[in-house]
């Protein structure tokens, strides 16, 4: 029975295990030369990931080249060995999101024992793509300060790309509200382009919601490696979308232990008043009290190797990263307008669209409400009760009553309430 036990916890944790889904853009390659400039075909070359001790090896082809796509951004070393010439490594690679890193190597004649080591200390150029974009990487995702931290807030400062407007206004300034998917959203638009064009992918894989493309939520900044905003000249993984592209790559586990803990608080009692408050309250009226607010962010993150004490070992094989957020908003006795459905238009009857008026009493242009089945139009603007969705009769309940009629139907404010906002993400 503990066998059973520890066999089944291993197969969850080998989900674990370290698959290159980042994209295919993610890739180190180069080529292989001697003294005189001619290629060496058939030199071994080890990639190395330094944070997990994960390797890969390949040999150069009759090029002399040589790729290992599909790599997770981090540090790397490139080591090449070939017969009759000294053993090279370049260590120090940061190899960010998307880059497509060229390493070429100038071997030296001598033995293999022989070594020749560089660091190579200077940024990486994109020389084999042509792509435009920024890569934003752990340190200023944990430490720049993210208003509701949401990631968009640090993607914005890229050049060319703005917030799109289905984020919602309270979610650019730091709350939920996102459009059509309530809560943290992101939606960015670059260069431009429509944010319904928008796109994104987490560790390769795509991640917005299928209807105006918005990413319905927000990793947290403690999980993620780094992440790309592309803004045009995209490869050609990047179809079906013309708009702006974010790739997120999240942490994965490395051979030690890290972990966080966090809790951000947003509470009324702890901000100031707003200098306008009670600026045009007349003398000796009691102090508008401030808008109630009760928000909490909190979580935690921890990664390491798998290890199973006496039965398996993951180092330099194996990793896990666990990240948990949670965002709770409450907002209780908000004040806010809208335009509801009257009691005639739930009936049925739209004979107000015929007579429509501006609130200075202007005739406005009537509006026919056509049957979508025979193409002619409703006698009155009476559409009959038979032809009523059920499902929209029982959306009714759902909104208030109107409290005024407006002499134009379809614009203008025809409900005032007070009602209170809770976001559980």
């Amino acid at each position: 029975m503990q066998r059973t036990i520890i066999v089944a916890i291993l197969v969850v944790f080998l989900g674990a295990l370290p698959l290159s889904s980042q994209t295919t853009s993610t890739a180190i390659v180069g080529t292989v030369l001697d003294p005189s400039g001619a290629v060496v075909t058939g030199a071994k070359v080890t990639v190395l990931q330094v944070q997990t001790g994960i390797k890969r090896q390949d040999v150069t082809s009759g090029t002399g080249d040589y790729s290992f796509p599909l790599l997770d951004p981090g540090d790397y070393a490139v080591t090449v060995e070939a017969a009759g010439f000294k053993t090279e490594t370049t260590r120090g690679i940061q190899l960010q999101l998307n880059l497509r890193a060229r390493i070429d190597f100038h071997l030296q004649v001598g033995t293999e024992i022989q070594t020749v080591e560089v660091n190579a200390t200077g940024a990486l150029l994109s020389t084999d793509q042509a792509t435009l974009g920024q890569v934003v990487d752990t340190r200023p995702i944990e430490e720049l300060p993210m208003n509701g931290r949401n990631i968009a807030s640090v993607a914005v400062l890229q050049p060319g790309i703005q917030y799109g407007g289905r984020m919602g206004l309270t979610n650019v300034n730091g709350g939920s509200g996102g459009v059509p998917v309530p809560g943290d959203t992101i939606t960015l638009s670059a260069n431009g382009q429509r944010d319904t064009d928008f796109h994104a992918t987490i560790d390769g894989v795509s991640a917005t919601e299928a209807r105006v493309n918005t990413l319905p939520f927000t990793p947290s900044p403690e999980a993620i490696q780094e992440f790309k905003v592309l803004a045009g000249s995209y490869s050609a993984e990047y179809g079906t979308h013309s708009g702006a592209q974010l790739t997120i790559a999240l942490k994965s586990g490395g051979n030690q232990f890290h972990g966080a803990a966090f809790e951000f608080l947003r509470n009324d009692k702890l901000d100031a008043t707003d200098f306008f408050q009670n600026y045009f309250n007349p003398v000796g009226k009691a102090p508008t009290p401030k808008n109630q607010l009760r928000q909490n962010q909190y979580g935690g993150v921890f990664s390491g190797p798998v290890i199973i004490p006496k039965v398996y070992n993951g180092k330099d094989r194996t990793f896990f990263m666990f990240d948990y957020e949670a965002h709770k908003v409450r907002q209780p006795n908000q004040a806010g307008t809208a335009n509801v459905p009257t009691a005639a238009f739930e009936q049925g009857d739209l004979s107000a669209l015929l007579n429509r008026r501006s609130a200075a009493g202007a005739a406005l242009p009537a509006v026919q409400v056509i049957d979508p089945i025979t193409g002619t139009p409703f006698a009155n603007n009476q559409i009959p009760a038979s032809r009523i969705s059920p499902v929209a009769k029982n959306l009714f309940p759902f909104f208030p009553a109107a409290q005024v009629a407006n002499p134009d139907p379809l614009s203008g404010v025809n409900y005032f309430g007070v009602g209170s906002t809770a976001i559980n993400d």
